[in-house]
């Protein structure tokens, strides 16, 4: 049933204790209990979950479980797009100990049997569109119906009509398949005559596992604890957002659970703070943007294409009610961030279009830009966030390099991974024991340290181009041809040019134009903006950039070509 957003109109006043920070489920309860019951926790189309709701029924879900035998200790595979039933799901799983599993809901048949199998989970939860993934799997499945939450408008009606017809045509799961519905029923009875035992959650224990790569073999399971999901939670709330939220503000959730940054940002920080999470199934330029309008949304965080596709939407419109807005997750060019900068008003007053810098291994963020943004040099990211440190190194080696030398950014935190799941070879890889005796993670990205500990991202270690033997960074070739007045995207890859390397670029046009006439006003550009090593050999035309599932850009599709 929809309801009006409650609000009270009184700053946030955020106390952390260690038992708050105990568990992902202990964060939920001190956020209802700073809003209230009656708050508004969840908004999903024209549906708003309050905290009392979300509470009873993360509570029965929890029941449900445990009735069908889930312990702790337990993997939960959690195969879902960004609904409401992944939020319940997600706390319910943690309020008993066990652990959920998070799997990309676009996944392939394969991706989802090697989560599966790799953690040997004991149940799935998944929608009707994906559940004939689970075909031929001996694991119960519950299924999560949709179409509940759906507007109830012209709109919805259309919406209910697509999904059903999708449903008919999906393939369905085997016999073991079971509703959302009934397990919160099955919960409920359970509760009235026996109440949850008490939670036994430690923050050391592994909270959720996300994968990360799979371009060169099966992805790694990401072991993160309650404690990394939650440092990097508190610590972005009371550095950034304790003096400036209300309760009832609202969250813009468009990256997806799955994620890291996505949990521990998008869900756990505005959950545990008393804020409104506006849940969004899917990115659409045009849907965000006009959720983020009519809705006022307070807080914002995605990735660079995310902001690109709802700038067009967003120009022109009052956003003075934007209090933060954060891009991180690919590289942010110095155009986006001052287009945004002036719509937003920040010499008004208003929020900054704020980029940073993480990685799933360490929670999805490492650092966050403090001051204004044109001051800094392209590729800036911010500093460390409070409690982490960094040090750069020689790739492949634990040597630090001498000051204002580039090298590989290596990472201390709190909100570092415990590793990769059943594959210590992997984890030795990138979790190293340096001089100093403290473990520290290889991020695999070459950095330098800028001015006031700025950091400044030039590539991935994998991206490097070795030309002529001068370092290439395709990134920051991008960023450059991306000024010129014909390009609106640009991808730059190394290729095989006689005995050495060269830079092949691609490039989306901003409109049709004679592809010899583009290529030539293209070339002019990078000789005028590059150095000589940098300029491209071949210059390639595309109607669209390959992305990948995150929206980032699939630079390893277009290597593939080479």
């Amino acid at each position: 049933m929809s309801r009006p957003v409650y609000r009270n109109d009184a700053k946030t006043e955020l106390e952390y204790t260690d038992e708050t920070k105990q568990s992902l489920y202990s964060m939920l309860t001190y956020g209802i209990e700073h809003a209230g019951r009656q708050a508004i926790a969840v908004q999903y189309f024209d549906n708003r979950i309050t905290y009392g709701e979300l509470y009873d029924q993360v509570s029965a879900c929890a029941a449900g479980l445990l009735a069908r035998g889930v312990k702790k200790g337990d993997y939960i595979t959690i195969f879902l797009p960004n609904i409401p039933q992944c939020i319940i799901a997600v706390y319910a799983v943690n309020r008993i100990g066990a652990i959920c599993n998070m799997v990309h809901p676009l996944s392939t048949l394969a991706e989802i049997r090697h989560a599966v199998d790799l953690t040997e989970s004991k149940l799935i939860f998944t929608f009707e569109l994906n559940e004939g993934f689970a075909s031929g799997m001996d694991i119960d499945i519950i299924r999560c119906r949709t179409p509940g939450y759906f507007p109830k408008n012209p709109k919805g009606f259309v919406m209910k009509t697509v999904y059903s017809y999708s449903v008919r045509k999906s393939a369905k799961a085997a016999a073991r398949v079971s509703e959302w519905s009934d397990l919160l029923l099955e919960g409920q009875k359970n509760l009235n005559t026996k109440p949850l035992p008490p939670c036994d959650v430690k923050a050391d224990d592994t909270a959720v596992i996300m994968y990360t790569g799979g371009t060169t073999g099966p992805a790694k399971g990401v072991m993160i604890s309650n404690w990394s999901v939650n440092y990097v939670t508190t610590r972005l709330l009371l550095e950034n957002v304790t003096r400036t939220a209300h309760i009832g503000d609202g969250f813009l959730a468009i990256l997806p659970l799955f994620h890291a940054f996505g949990l521990a940002v998008c869900i756990q920080a505005p959950l545990s703070s008393g804020m409104r999470v506006m849940l969004a199934p899917r990115f659409n330029d045009k849907e965000c943007s006009n959720l983020l309008l009519k809705e006022k949304v307070a807080y914002v965080i995605g990735v660079p294409a995310m902001y690109e596709r709802m700038y067009p939407y967003l120009k022109g419109h009052d956003l003075s009610f934007m209090k933060h807005v954060v891009c991180g997750g690919d590289w942010v060019s110095h155009d986006l961030a001052y287009r945004y900068n002036d719509i937003l008003g920040k010499d008004k007053g208003g929020a900054e279009f704020r980029p940073g810098y993480g990685l799933t291994e360490a929670c999805g963020t490492c650092s966050l830009t403090k001051n204004q943004y044109h001051a800094f040099p392209e590729g800036c990211v911010g500093i460390p966030v409070e409690g982490t440190d960094i040090c750069l190194v020689k790739p492949g080696t634990c040597d630090l390099v001498p000051e204002g030398e580039e090298g590989e950014l290596c990472i201390s935190s709190p909100s570092l991974m415990k590793g990769y799941y059943k594959n210590p070879e992997a984890t030795s890889d990138v979790l190293k024991l340096h001089a100093d005796g403290r473990i520290w993670l290889h991020t695999g990205d070459i950095f330098l340290i800028g001015e006031e500990g700025n950091l400044c991202f030039r590539s991935r270690i994998k991206r490097l181009v070795k030309v002529n033997g001068y370092n290439v960074y395709p990134p920051l070739i991008e960023a450059a041809i991306e000024g010129c007045p014909i390009v609106a995207k640009a991808c730059a890859v190394g290729f095989k040019w006689r005995d050495d390397r060269r830079i092949k670029l691609y490039v989306t046009l901003k409109q049709k134009m004679d592809p010899a006439e583009a290529e030539k006003q293209i070339l002019a550009y990078a000789n005028d903006h590059l150095n000589h090593w940098s300029v491209p050999k071949a210059v390639v035309i595309l109607d669209e950039m390959p992305m990948t599932k995150m929206n980032k850009l699939d630079y390893m599709n277009l290597e593939n070509k080479e």
